[in-house]
C-alpha cells in the first residue's frame, strides 16, 4: 500500500506533501508518491523539470518523495495511477478559500467521484503533523448514515484510531417526521427538535461505531440539504476534520451530493471514503440484542431460538407478537406465553411484548430500531405463486422495512 499526492505545483500543494508525508512515515513507509499530471506528452520534458523543482522546494522529511509525471486529465490519470500502486490513500490540497475549491465539473470533484479509495482534501496541514508527532490527538467528525461509504468510513476511522489519540464526534442529520416514523412514533413538528428521537439516535450511533473511549454522538435537526447541516454540526463540535462516505453520483445527481457540499464548504480537512473501497475490517459488530417475531404458531415459534443463538452471553432477546390495533385479547396471558417460549438453558434477559399494528412488518421493525437491537429474527411460511402475491409476504415486507440484519428461518 502506499499514499500518493496528487500537485498542481501550486504552494498550496506543499500542506498535502507534509500531512502525506507525516501520514506515511506514521505507518511506516518509506516514500511518498507525488504525483503531477500534464495534458499531452509535448508537456513532459517541462513538466519534469517543474515536478522535480518542486518536490526539491519541500520542506526536509524522513519520508521520500518519489516524483511521477502522468499523461492525461487528473481525476482519470490520479484514479489510474492510484490503481496501479496499490495505493490506499490520495491526498490533495484544498484551495486557500474553502468558497473556490469545488465548482462542478473540477478536478477536485472529478475525484471525489471518480477515485476507489479514499481522498484526503488538506485544509490545515497542523492539526493532522501534530497528531503523528504525538503532541495532540486529532478530533474527527464522521458522519454517520446507513450506507455502505459509511461503514468504510467507521474501519477507516478505526484503524487511524490504531495509530495514534484520535477524538471521534459520530455526526447524524435527521428530519423530524421521517426520524419519528422509523421508531414509530408520532410526528411533532418539523421545525422543532425531538430530544426523544435525539437520545435514540446517538444511542444508536454509538453501537454502530462500536467504541465508547473519546467518542461522543451528536444528532442534529436537519430542515435543508443534508451537507449544509453537516458542515454546521462540524463547526458546533470544533473538529479538525470530517469523514465522510461518497455516493459517487455522476451528471445532475452531483449538484446535491453531501460529500461535494462538505468538501465545498467545510473549513476543515475532509476525508471522502467510496463505496467500493478497499478497507481492511477493524472492528466486528456484537450481536448483543435481537427481536424475534411469532404468531404463536408452532412453526413461528421455531424462530425463537435463533434469536437466542445469534446473541452473545448475557445478551438481551424480545420476543414480540404483533396484533390489529383494535383486537381484543388477554394481553397478560399472551406475555406469558411468550415468555415461555426462551430456552430456560440460556443466560440472556428475557422480555416479551405485544405490539399493535395493521401492518406486521412495519410494527416490527419500527419495534426493532426503537429498542435498539441488533438484529431481527423471523419465521416465513414460504407461500408461493398466487398465494403470496394475493397475501403478502411478512418476510419480505420485513427485509425492505428494516435496516437491520434480519434472519429468515425458512419451512423445511
Amino acid at each position: 500500500m502506499s499514499i500518493i499526492c496528487g500537485t498542481d505545483l501550486s504552494p498550496g500543494s506543499l500542506r498535502a506533501i507534509e500531512v502525506a508525508r507525516a501520514l506515511a512515515g506514521q505507518r511506516g513507509d518509506k516514500d511518498v508518491i507525488l504525483v503531477h499530471v500534464v495534458e499531452t506528452e509535448r508537456d513532459g520534458a517541462k513538466g519534469r523539470t517543474a515536478l522535480d523543482t518542486f518536490a526539491a522546494s519541500a520542506p526536509a522529511s524522513p519520508v521520500a518523495l518519489r516524483t511521477e509525471l502522468v499523461v492525461g486529465t487528473p481525476e482519470e490519470a490520479l484514479v489510474s495511477f492510484a490503481e496501479t500502486e496499490n495505493s490506499d490513500l490520495i491526498v490533495i490540497s484544498a484551495s486557500s478559500s474553502p468558497a473556490t475549491l469545488i465548482t462542478l465539473g473540477s478536478t477536485a470533484e472529478k475525484l471525489i467521484v471518480a477515485s476507489r479509495v479514499p481522498v484526503l482534501v488538506v485544509r490545515d496541514p497542523k492539526p493532522w503533523t501534530e497528531f503523528v508527532a504525538g503532541k495532540r490527538a486529532l478530533r474527527l467528525m464522521l458522519g454517520v448514515d446507513d450506507s455502505v461509504a459509511c461503514d468504510l468510513g467507521i474501519q477507516w476511522t478505526h484503524a487511524l484510531r490504531a495509530r495514534g489519540p484520535v477524538e471521534v464526534v459520530l455526526g447524524a442529520i435527521y428530519y423530524p417526521d421521517d426520524a419519528a416514523d422509523h421508531y414509530g412514533f408520532e410526528a411533532k413538528a418539523v421545525v422543532d427538535r425531538d430530544l426523544e428521537v435525539e437520545k435514540l439516535i446517538a444511542r444508536d450511533l454509538l453501537r454502530k461505531f462500536g467504541a465508547s473511549e473519546n467518542v461522543e454522538a451528536r444528532a442534529l435537526r436537519g430542515l435543508g440539504r443534508i451537507g449544509d447541516h453537516v458542515v454546521e454540526l462540524a463547526k458546533e463540535a470544533n473538529v479538525d476534520a470530517i469523514v465522510v462516505g461518497t455516493t459517487q453520483k455522476t451528471g445532475l445527481g452531483r449538484l446535491g451530493s453531501v460529500s461535494s457540499i462538505i468538501v465545498h464548504d467545510a473549513a476543515q480537512s475532509v476525508i471522502c471514503v467510496p463505496p467500493n473501497a478497499n478497507i481492511p475490517t477493524q472492528f466486528v459488530p456484537r450481536l448483543h440484542s435481537a427481536i424475534v417475531a411469532t404468531d404463536l404458531s408452532t412453526f413461528a415459534n421455531r424462530a425463537v431460538p435463533f434469536a437466542f443463538a445469534l446473541t452473545d452471553e448475557g445478551g438481551e432477546v424480545h420476543i414480540a407478537h404483533v396484533i390489529d390495533e383494535d383486537a381484543q385479547i388477554d394481553e397478560p396471558e399472551v406475555l406469558k406465553q411468550l415468555a415461555a417460549l426462551a430456552p430456560t438453558s440460556m443466560q440472556r434477559t428475557v422480555k416479551a411484548h405485544i405490539l399493535r399494528g395493521e401492518d406486521a412488518a412495519r410494527t416490527i421493525a419500527q419495534a426493532a430500531a426503537r429498542l435498539g437491537v441488533d438484529a431481527i429474527c423471523i419465521a416465513s411460511h414460504g407461500r408461493s405463486g398466487i398465494t403470496r402475491a394475493l397475501v403478502g409476504s411478512v418476510a419480505d415486507k420485513l427485509l425492505r422495512a428494516t435496516r437491520k440484519p434480519v434472519l429468515v428461518l425458512r419451512p423445511a
